[in-house]
């Protein structure tokens, strides 16, 4: 489809919002806008629609919207299901930009009905070019702007001064964000905009992502996401976001089988596999939150400042339990906790002999009976720069009053003569400690682990962005390739192809006689591989199909002869189309690469070790077509048996550069022939040696 930006600023700046089904009653949908619009200072010009009524809270109502005397800009639909469509076309015959429907039972109710109205207001939509966000959707917020379009309660909550704002919410639940913008306020930051999207009949969930990575008042983007429809516009909408520096955090509902079955019938969306969806975000630096709280706290992390991206971190704690907790989820998210020099510890035993000073740093208990403990224990551990950010553990002292003070004056201080430092707090705190501690731009958490956790997987996503170079480019191949729809091509043909891609293949024969098999051995060299033909028969060891390590011309053609009467009586339907002939490859590591075609996102390519227990193991990683070499070398570091390439038992290491270009050049073919391949399996890519190379053995193509 392709993202579509045009009248989104109809969506979140208008300077007209007219409401069709407006009420006098604050309480009632069609009330609630009006209200909302007028308490939160909207500068621009509200029009009431509702032929009932010449007022309407205050306002001149309008019986028709051709009544209005100016174009509108935003035109909000709260009126019942049958006169939803009528209203649509109404707006577009007046050339208002765009429209916010309210209105339920469309696509998600899964009826024939609600799915043939959605449709016929996606084809207004389409054929007029006016913007629509919904049906089935809470609207949007842009406090900024004092736009309210929406009809949450949500809305009723002041935004209090000094919360953490620049934070985006885009969401494809109405319940969801009013949920979200309530938590925040609750945490501490404040969601502005949001946006609900439902259904997206017009206007999508990547659509508001791609507008609002272009906002320069935007540094964080939080999504809630069930489906996307569309998983080129997703990722080319993820793609601005990352090329501009802007962290997106992002929880994915619908990853098991009751949640996509849940997920579709919430907002009729078609959801990607699990692999797919954790592959794009490992891809675009996607920063993706277990639940919503973790969402929250995420945002909350990446929008109070910019991180330096630095994993070297201290913990300074007032618990050595605490500690151990927060050394154990460090490991789990990549901080590293370099242990402190000697000179410095020696420093800290010098303030407190009784202290632990490795890292953790324990200053125990005494810290609430000594004011100047924590104070002089953050001055030495800042001074000596040890770390690049900084965690202190101070349990509950933040809500006694006698005891938050030495905990506030002592951050205070470090805050003074350290400006530029990364500091988090953890500690159960009264508001008012709270907001003292956030106004020294300190991050402040409740618990200790969400603390490192946040910060840790924020400070990945910052690297990442910074660090990454762009993706190749994406786009048809010249010609498509001679792979018939649900066609699956044998192993020699499938070669064929591969060295097309320029993926190196194993040297081969085909013969149909055993001469034929004993010239072909001794052409090659010996021992070879023998293998039965059939695109019929995709697991030829399992009929017999197979010999290794045959030693010589004469042991050839014998093992021509065996490879055709076991595969017939093993398979007697099998079409057969030859035996081929390989030499044995020796020295190197088995992998798998292969690629899906997922419905929603494309071609989707797999790395893994290789060999007859790849399934079962399942040590294996994903990442969406096209991606660069140096994405593959990430691709490759993620999996658990990686120190059989990094460092094999008795050998040398294999040659990851070229395993890299490898998977770089399947990922840039399939992307170029998504239309015509449907999978491709190569079973073993055998590295070799540093500088040696790779080698596709064995490979199964399948058309689309």
């Amino acid at each position: 489809m392709g993202l579509n930006l045009s009248g989104l600023q109809a969506l979140f700046e208008p300077r007209s919002i007219a409401i069709l089904g407006a009420s006098s009653d604050p309480a009632k949908i069609g009330g609630r806008p009006i209200s909302f619009l007028r308490d939160n200072g909207f500068a621009g010009v509200i029009y009431p629609v509702n032929p009932r009524h010449e007022e309407i809270q205050g306002l001149t109502a309008y019986a028709h919207l051709t009544d209005i005397p100016e174009q509108v800009d935003l035109a909000l639909i709260a009126v019942p299901r049958p006169a939803v469509l009528a209203a649509v076309r109404s707006c577009a015959d007046a050339a208002v930009r765009a429209v916010t429907i309210f209105s339920a039972g469309f696509a998600e109710t899964g009826d024939e009905e609600g799915t043939l109205l959605q449709a016929q207001i996606s084809d207004i939509a389409r054929e007029t070019g006016l913007r629509v966000l919904g049906p089935n959707c809470l609207g949007s917020v842009n406090r900024r702007h004092g736009v309210s379009a929406s009809f949450a309660a949500s809305e009723r909550e002041p935004r209090p001064a000094g919360n953490t704002g620049g934070i985006a919410l885009i969401s494809q639940s109405g319940a969801v964000a009013a949920y979200c913008v309530l938590a925040g306020l609750r945490r501490g930051i404040t969601f502005d905009p949001w946006i609900s999207t439902g259904n997206e009949a017009d206007v999508s969930l990547a659509d508001c992502l791609a507008y609002l990575a272009l906002d320069d008042d935007v540094k964080v983007i939080a999504v809630y996401l069930e489906g996307s429809r569309d998983g080129d516009d997703l990722r080319a909408a993820l793609a601005i976001a990352r090329d501009r520096g802007k962290p997106v955090v992002l929880v994915k509902a619908g990853r098991s089988e009751a949640g996509s079955k849940a997920a579709a019938s919430h907002t009729a969306s078609l959801v990607g596999s699990d692999e797919t969806f954790q592959a794009l975000a490992r891809q675009y630096h996607v920063c993706v939150a277990e639940s919503l709280d973790d969402l929250i706290n995420l945002a909350y992390t990446f929008g109070f400042a910019a991180l330096h991206g630095g994993t070297r971190t201290g913990v300074i704690t007032s618990s050595g339990g605490a500690g151990i907790l927060m050394a154990d989820a460090a490991a789990d998210v990549g901080l590293e906790m370099p242990p402190l020099p000697p000179q410095v510890q020696a420093q800290l035993r010098a303030v407190w002999p009784a202290a632990g000073v490795g890292n953790p740093i324990d200053t125990t208990g005494q810290l609430v009976n000594d004011g100047r403990l924590l104070s002089e224990f953050l001055q030495v551990v800042l001074r000596e720069r040890v770390f690049d950010s900084l965690i202190v553990f101070l349990s509950y002292i933040g809500m006694f009053p006698d005891w938050s003070p030495v905990a506030v004056d002592a951050l205070s201080d470090a805050r003074d003569k350290y400006p530029d430092a990364e500091i988090s707090v953890a500690m159960l705190t009264t508001p008012d400690v709270r907001r003292q501690v956030e106004a020294l731009r300190i991050r402040a958490f409740d618990d200790p682990t969400t603390a490192v956790r946040a910060l840790g997987r924020a400070i990945s996503v910052t690297r990442g962005l910074a660090e990454d170079p762009p993706l190749p480019p994406r786009g048809r191949g010249p010609a498509t390739v001679p792979v018939p729809a649900g066609t699956v091509l044998s192993e020699f043909d499938s070669a064929a192809l591969l060295e097309a891609a320029g993926i190196p293949v194993a040297p081969r024969r085909r013969v149909h006689s055993a001469a034929a098999a004993a010239s072909a051995a001794a052409e090659l060299g010996v021992p070879v591989a023998v293998k039965i033909i059939s695109a019929d028969l995709l697991h030829k060891s399992d009929v017999g199909g197979v010999i290794l390590n045959v030693p010589g011309p004469d042991a050839a053609a014998e093992a021509y002869h065996q490879v055709i009467t076991s595969a017939q009586a093993a398979a007697p339907g099998a079409a057969i189309d030859g035996v081929l002939l390989s030499p044995m490859i020796s020295g190197g590591t088995e992998t798998i690469i292969g690629v899906s075609n997922d419905p929603v996102f494309g071609p989707t390519v797999m790395f893994g070790l290789g060999g007859v227990f790849v399934e079962s193991i399942r040590d294996v990683t994903f990442r969406l077509a096209p991606f660069t070499p140096a994405e593959a070398l990430r691709m490759v570091s993620e999996i658990r048996g990686r120190s059989a390439l990094e460092s094999p038992r008795g050998g040398r290491r294999r040659d990851l550069d070229a395993l890299a270009r490898t998977l770089s050049a399947l990922s840039v073919y399939a992307d170029e022939h998504r239309e015509d391949i449907q999978s491709i399996d190569v079973n073993p890519l055998i590295v070799l040696g540093d500088g040696d190379g790779v080698v596709a053995v064995d490979a199964v193509i399948t058309g689309r």
